[in-house]
């Protein structure tokens, strides 16, 4: 885990303060800068170098290769243990721009080619690792970190109206955006080239749909586990203390139970405190099924109630530590989890974020793929399987008849019965200002975001969510977040070798008989408790206790809210006494408890009023 950081073409009496500065926030011990033929770099992570330098080229890297020595046999490397760096710079010398095509893992790097002045950049496949640039004029900056661009204090920084209007309205911004115009994301699986002061980006890797396997069905299950097994093996190193996140479902007690075949994982979860249990949303927590897992894995769990302060501790220091608004909440609420692994001397956090898209997903439209296929025999065999009175079984069956074989009669009796979808809810409880509102378009962008696509097979819905904005988004919060208390994130289900050969696995592998999560549940025959294998009942919130610690701030939030409505620059964005109201309703959930309240929305405007406040000469009245 490194934090890196390039410069091109700049004064290096003007990069002097911004060392200091960069130093300074990130806690580095030491930095080192490389000056050669206009290029500029400062190491920042720490402990081990982030920066590797020969006579021709400098690499700075955050990374870790999973392939090393299926590259090492590739590239002729005799070395028995090289680094990330040398792997990626070795890549690059024999297969030029197409060398992340054969890197598997989590990785942000870029390489400056010394002879040619050239800057080659690369990004992982999902998206893992971060990685933010700016150009204008002569001036090309890169970083692991938006806040160490924000740094060189010669350049001018505006705020990116879009994305703002949409951090307001629960759209996921496109994924290059950031909340500052100049500043751009790399794409996951893009490759960035900048030479004679111009930019080139392009896509390097698409995940596509996969050929369908014809496999007895228990072969297939016990490749899919050894995928499973390697894809979290690989992930853990013995000169680390690893860690895990256990939240008491499937994905996450897979993983745990998985990883501490190989290492002894330290894991930990978010609870209710006791007194709280059944009193506030959301009622319970998941502390029954972790323990059922801590004590059939033998793992020793650290349980996380956050008492110690609210909600707005967590909110200023994240926007300190970013310094920029996130459009999610992930990675902020786990402060408490954070500083808990860091005291334990975790540097390895293990997450089994990215299952419910694809490795775990729950495959809702395998039915109807069947009948797409016209595979009726397999289609009438489920239904009768599965726990359900016959004449919903019979109604399900006309619905995928229907759907495939007379589609406009389908559509004609679905527009007639149909219902407004839970956004249509959400959008009425945003609170953002109407002429801000009006002026960038945001229910047309809002309605756009949730209506456009329709996918008709398990792997195009696979495929749409984990290529999804909000996915390399949240991964990108996460590692932030993380790294602030010295912790790298791995994320065993985003490995690619694993998600294409679940993809390719047949639809009634991947649910049956109305079980969802058909092909892990059997994967993970005997490494979990029967009553986690087969759970379909997973309740309470992840971080349970993010309601908790809002009702302990109420006062200051209330008195945030009344002030801010005399700051042009937050009203000319938010409706402060629709936000207020908002906020009454929020506190009274636990009472309401069939009522929309949006709460992800609500910290978004939370956060951008606190942001406001704190950086005022970003915004214009």
């Amino acid at each position: 885990m490194n934090s890196f950081f390039g410069r091109i073409n700049i004064h290096t009496d003007l990069f002097d303060d911004a060392i200091q500065k960069i130093s300074a926030k990130n806690n580095s011990i030491e930095s080192n800068i490389s000056d050669n033929n206009g290029f500029v770099q400062v190491k920042l992570g720490l402990p081990k170098p982030s920066v590797f330098e020969t006579d021709s080229f400098i690499i700075c890297s955050d990374c870790r290769i999973d392939n090393k020595e299926e590259l090492k046999k590739s590239l002729s490397i005799n070395d028995s243990n090289p680094s990330d760096d040398e792997l990626i710079l070795s890549a690059y010398k024999t297969w030029g721009d197409k060398c992340t095509e054969f890197l598997l893992g989590d990785f942000a790097f870029a390489i400056w080619d010394k002879k040619n002045k050239k800057l080659f950049c690369g990004r992982d496949h999902f998206g893992l690792k971060p990685f933010f640039f700016y150009h204008k004029d002569d001036t090309f900056v890169f970083s692991s970190e938006i806040s160490t661009i924000l740094s060189q204090t010669d350049l001018k920084f505006t705020i990116d109206e879009q994305y703002i209007a949409d951090t307001i309205s629960i759209v996921k911004s496109e994924k290059n955006r950031t909340s500052f115009s100049e500043i751009k994301k790399l794409l996951p699986a893009h490759n960035l080239i900048f030479q004679n002061n111009a930019i080139k980006i392009e896509e390097y890797w698409k995940l596509k749909p996969q050929e369908t396997l014809t496999l007895p069905e228990d072969e297939i299950i016990d490749r899919f586990k050894s995928l499973i097994i390697e894809s979290i093996r690989c992930r853990l190193n013995t000169d680390e203390i690893i860690g895990a996140e256990l939240s008491g479902g499937l994905d996450s007690s897979t993983i745990a139970a998985c990883a501490n075949q190989f290492t002894q994982l330290k894991t930990f979860s978010h609870v209710l405190p006791e007194n709280k249990i059944g009193k506030i949303h959301p009622f319970k927590d998941e502390k029954e099924q972790i323990g059922l897992v801590c004590n059939f894995v033998k793992i020793n769990n650290e349980y996380i109630y956050s008492e110690e302060n609210g909600i707005l501790n967590a909110l200023k220091n994240n926007l300190s530590d970013f310094e920029f608004i996130p459009q999610q909440n992930f990675g902020i609420f786990s402060d408490s989890l954070y500083k808990k692994a860091n005291q334990k001397g975790v540097s390895v956090l293990l997450s089994g974020f990215g299952g419910d898209e694809v490795i775990t997903s729950k495959a809702t439209l395998y039915l109807q793929e069947l009948a797409s296929n016209s595979n009726w025999k397999e289609l009438i065999k489920d239904l009768k399987n599965q726990d359900i009175p016959w004449h919903k079984a019979y109604k399900r069956f006309v619905k995928y008849f229907m759907q495939t074989k007379i589609p406009f009669l389908y559509k004609a009796f679905a527009l007639i019965n149909k219902q407004k979808p839970w956004w249509y809810e959400k959008y009425d409880q945003l609170a953002f200002d109407n002429t801000f509102g009006g002026k960038m378009k945001i229910k047309e962008r809002y309605f756009s975001s949730f209506e456009n696509s329709k996918p008709s097979s398990t792997q195009e819905q696979n495929i749409e969510r984990i290529t999804h904005a909000h996915v390399s988004q949240r991964l990108e919060y996460c590692s932030l977040a993380a790294r602030k208390q010295g912790i790298e994130y791995r994320y065993p289900f985003f490995d690619k070798r694993l998600i294409e050969f679940y993809l390719s696995i047949p639809p009634r592998l991947k649910a049956r008989n109305g079980i969802k999560r058909y092909a892990i549940r059997k994967a993970m025959e005997g490494l979990l408790p029967t009553e986690i294998q087969w759970r379909e009942d997973k309740s309470g919130a992840t971080v349970p206790t993010v309601f908790m610690r809002t009702l302990m701030d109420k006062d200051e939030i209330l008195e945030i809210i009344r002030r801010s409505k005399s700051n042009a620059k937050i009203t000319k964005h938010i409706d402060l006494d629709k936000y207020e109201n908002w906020f009454n309703q929020l506190l009274t959930r636990s009472k309401n408890k069939d009522r929309v309240v949006n709460p992800g929305a609500f910290y978004n405007y939370l956060k951008l009023i606190l942001f406001i406040e704190k950086h005022p000469d970003y915004f214009n009245d």
